[in-house]
């Protein structure tokens, strides 16, 4: 590749460096035909020699080509400018504006309320769009240019401006994509805008038979038979061919076809018994200009089977503000052939894309009128239109409307020099409006029919095969839904709800069905009767029914008023999905339960309240509570079954004394360990004796009792004090920085709370309520004890050198024990020394000042002895010794829970 690329550069490229860059359409032509990346390389390459030397000048020659007009550098598409983006015509941005801060006096009132008025109106102004010039229109400021600026510059630019100087304003530029009519291009632009070697005939084309040899062309003649030979005959200027032992021919001006005759006849002559094959070589190169609004106008070398198109292609294809369809093929003054691309793109016709000759001029004059057509097209595009044309005509042109089209809601959009902004109704199911005319600027707009159901029910939820269905008059709901075959598991039987537009788009109602009762039932009147536009919901037991069901009291809530009530009622209480519901005509005390889903099992059949809101001559609101029977009103009794209003709520009450199964755990040295179901006011003991008792093994004194609701107020509790402790330490490290120690240990204790679990530990003394000594403890669910096995061990923790666990002897004191571990540390409150029994209990002994032991004191197997921090030594801060003690008794307790 590279040594390509240094192969055109060398082409390409001027006599010496800092030349401005020009090539000729034959050096364009040869950048053209090299593959994108080869193209880019020498295209970058190029650019390095385009700024001009001091004191040079352009380097010129006397050849042919030197008399070509110089041609602008390509730049390719999809190369990315450098720097910042700058703002152009059309362009989105956004204001950021605020009052601009000013030192020493403030403003007078009146400057500041209208600064803020002027604030305010910009701001409301968001977002705003550059307009056809490049500027942006402020109200009461005017018009300030912007285009070609970067965000930076516009910034300046309006800081700039007199009328802004007392208030702060930024400028952020959106890069929207064009959407809708603003997003449509002209069509046929983009033939030429791909790459346009593929447009240029080659060496390989055949030739027809009707060409026009001419000077430069090459012919190849190859001679056989008595003699053989092969010759390359140039056409010189004069029109001759130089044929070896035959002399000159005069070829120019014939055709190809008839060259070849003449030849054959002169080799029969001269040659007896040899034949001749006569094909062309190498074409000449055609001089013609392509002018008139093209992208790069000028002359160009054009080999002699190019066409009008092929010619546009090299100059860059038509400017947008070209005709695509009165190209004009000038020739010696005169127009020989009018190209219209339009037949070329929408009809395949290639018959006006003639063939050019040398000294051609291809003109492209200024585009015709316009009109967009926007919407259910097949092609929506901004097109060009020859004479009058109507709106048939130019939907023709986009391809004719889309089978979603709404014919009778076509419309033309013009804007009328000194009527204003207009629109035509153009029905195209009349005949008056497929003839309208358009004019220069219209916009066509071909909406999208309405979709919506018509003749037509949809079937949604839990079903096997959900969609939309024809209606027919007599369609039923069990027509629609057969069997239980028709739905997937989980499906609400009872309650399945109808979206029904009593009045399209204005009027809503909801019926619900028992489908089970449908199914079973003679009665017709349970198997209701389907309209067009229904929507049946089948709701998922599992999933539940309030996305659907909020939705539609949602579309009644936005359709009721004061004459006209919101349509809804409530059910709570002992249901299996209580909630608010859409209020049906007719709708009876039975059917909002079932609406609720049903009955809990522990509801009440006996009295439920329907508490009843009505407004009393529009000025106060009258609560009324009426009794009602629910087996009654299940059964169908008409007095107890009464008719549902608006707002009603019926709360179904609860089985008196009713409670879910409530279980117990027992744990550990017990006969029967496990769970155990318990009635309500059943006491450990009891539990105890139902389990088996205790073993020989069990460690009673040890036992651990945990209840759920004190789990919950524990984490509560360590919440609270988690919190107090780290705003203590905050301020203590705003207040004394020297306190760096103090507060690195109260951040480890702050740690230490955030992490610790709750148990919910109780304490209780089990041997005695096995004996009957106190007062039993009565259970609740989720209660749970664990009897440990017979305890050996004293454990010590804390501030000590080492904490560990001992083999219990009755013999050692409390100190002696924590003279094992190595003795309390400096920062340990040896006063303050407690000792946590196995049953939780905190004990804390008497320690005297003349005596090194404690002698009231016993020390337990299962006991833990706990030296705490001694607060006053690294900060007096109170909460330190309480955070401490608990964070101790929280480890000891999930100690002996986690050991089971």
């Amino acid at each position: 590749m590279l040594l390509v690329v240094a192969g055109v550069l060398m082409t390409l490229a001027p006599a010496g460096y800092g030349q401005s860059v020009s090539l000729t359409p034959e050096q364009q032509r040869m950048l053209n035909q090299l593959p994108p990346s080869q193209r880019q390389a020498a295209l970058e390459q190029l650019r390095n020699l385009r700024t001009p030397s001091n004191g040079q000048k352009q380097a010129s020659s006397n050849g042919e080509d030197q008399a070509m007009p110089a041609m602008p550098m390509p730049v390719p598409e999809d190369e990315e400018p450098e720097g910042p983006p700058v703002f152009a015509s059309g362009d989105t941005l956004v204001l950021n504006v605020t009052a601009r801060e000013t030192e020493g006096q403030a403003l007078p009132p009146a400057e500041e309320q209208s600064r803020d008025v002027l604030m305010q109106r910009l701001l409301n102004g968001n977002p705003y769009k550059l307009d056809a010039l490049g500027r942006l229109v402020l109200a009461g400021v005017g018009e300030i240019p912007l285009s070609g600026l970067t965000e930076e510059q516009a910034t300046m630019r309006l800081a700039a401006d007199a009328s802004l100087s007392q208030l702060s304003i930024s400028v952020n530029r959106l890069p929207l994509d064009a959407v809708g009519v603003e997003a449509l291009e002209p069509f046929g632009y983009e033939l030429f805008e791909r790459d346009s070697s593929r447009l240029h005939p080659n060496q390989a084309v055949p030739v027809a038979a009707d060409y026009v040899v001419g000077p430069g062309d090459t012919l190849r003649i190859q001679l056989f038979g008595n003699q053989n030979a092969d010759y390359e005959l140039p056409v010189e200027r004069n029109g001759m061919v130089r044929f070896p032992q035959i002399g000159p021919i005069s070829v120019a001006g014939r055709s190809y076809a008839s060259v070849q005759q003449l030849i054959g006849e002169r080799v029969r002559e001269q040659f007896i018994g040899t034949q001749v094959s006569v094909t062309l070589g190498e074409l000449r190169a055609l001089q013609v200009f392509v002018v008139g609004d093209v992208k790069f106008p000028g002359s160009y070398s054009v080999d002699p089977m190019s066409t009008i198109t092929s010619a546009l292609a090299l100059s860059g294809g038509v400017a947008p503000q070209g005709s695509l369809r009165r190209i004009q093929l000038k020739r010696q003054g005169e127009v020989v052939q009018t190209l219209d691309v339009y037949d070329v793109l929408l009809r395949g016709d290639t018959r006006s894309d003639i063939r050019l000759q040398s000294g051609d001029v291809v003109f492209v004059p200024p585009v015709g009128t316009r009109v967009t057509v926007a919407g259910e097209v097949n092609r929506p595009a901004i097109y060009e239109y020859r004479g009058a044309a109507n709106i048939q005509d130019v939907i023709g042109l986009a391809g004719g409307l889309k089978p979603t089209a709404y014919k009778p809601g076509v419309k033309i959009e013009r804007l009328e020099p000194g009527a204003g902004f207009l629109v035509l109704e153009a029905n195209q199911n009349s005949a008056a409006g497929r003839t309208l005319k358009v004019a220069d600027g219209d916009t066509v707009v071909v909406p999208k029919g309405v979709g919506q159901l018509e003749r037509a029910v949809r079937l949604v939820g839990n079903v096997q095969r959900p969609g939309d269905y024809q209606w027919r008059d007599g369609l039923r709901i069990t027509d629609l839904l057969r069997s239980s075959r028709d739905l997937k598991e989980n499906s609400d039987l009872n309650y399945v709800l109808i979206r029904r537009e009593v009045v399209p788009n204005a009027e809503l109602a909801v019926v619900s069905v028992d489908l089970q009762a449908a199914w079973r039932s003679s009665d017709r009147a349970a198997d209701v009767l389907l309209k067009p536009r229904d929507t049946v919901y089948v709701f998922d037991l599992e999933v539940g029914r309030e996305h659907i069901v909020s939705p539609l009291i949602d579309e009644l809530r936005l359709r009721s008023s004061r004459a006209q009530p919101l349509p809804v009622a409530r059910i709570g209480g002992r249901v299996n999905a209580d909630g608010e519901y859409p209020l049906e005509s007719g709708m009876r005390i039975a059917d909002l339960v079932r609406a609720g889903g049903g009955l809990d099992e522990s509801a009440y059949l006996g009295e439920a309240e329907l508490t009843r809101y009505e407004l009393v001559d529009g000025e106060a609101r009258k609560t009324e509570l009426i009794e009602i029977d629910l087996e009654a009103a299940l059964a169908g009794d008409p007095a107890h079954n009464v008719t549902v209003q608006s707002f009603d709520y019926l709360n179904i009450k609860e089985i008196p004394r009713w409670r879910d199964q409530e279980f117990v755990e027992i744990l550990g040295e017990v006969a029967f360990p496990g769970r155990y179901p318990i009635k309500q006011g059943e006491t450990l003991k009891h539990v105890l004796e139902r389990a088996g008792g205790l073993t020989d093994m069990a460690f009673a004194e040890g036992s651990v009792f945990t209840r759920q609701a004190l789990k919950e107020r524990e984490r509560e509790q360590l919440d609270v004090l988690a919190n107090r402790l780290e705003s203590d330490l905050a301020s203590m490290s705003l207040s004394d920085p020297g306190q760096s120690e103090a507060v690195s240990t109260g951040r480890a204790l702050l740690e230490q709370l955030r992490s610790a679990q709750p148990v919910g530990r109780l304490v209780i003394d089990l041997p005695s309520v096995v004996a009957g000594t106190i007062d039993d403890l009565i259970l609740r669910d989720g209660d749970r004890l664990i009897v440990p096995v017979q305890a050996q061990e004293v454990t010590v923790i804390g501030e000590v050198q080492y904490t560990t666990s001992h083999l219990h002897d009755p013999g050692l004191s409390r100190e002696d024990y924590i003279d094992k571990s190595g003795g309390y540390t400096r920062k340990a409150d040896k006063e303050r020394t407690y000792v946590v029994r196995a049953n939780g209990e905190v004990v804390v002994g008497r320690q005297s000042k003349f005596f090194a032991r404690s002698s009231d004191l016993n020390i337990r197997p299962g006991d833990t002895i706990v030296a705490p921090l001694h607060a006053d030594k690294v900060k007096p801060i109170t909460l330190w010794s309480n955070a401490t003690q608990i964070v101790y008794n929280l480890a000891i307790a999930a100690a002996a829970v986690n050991s089971f």
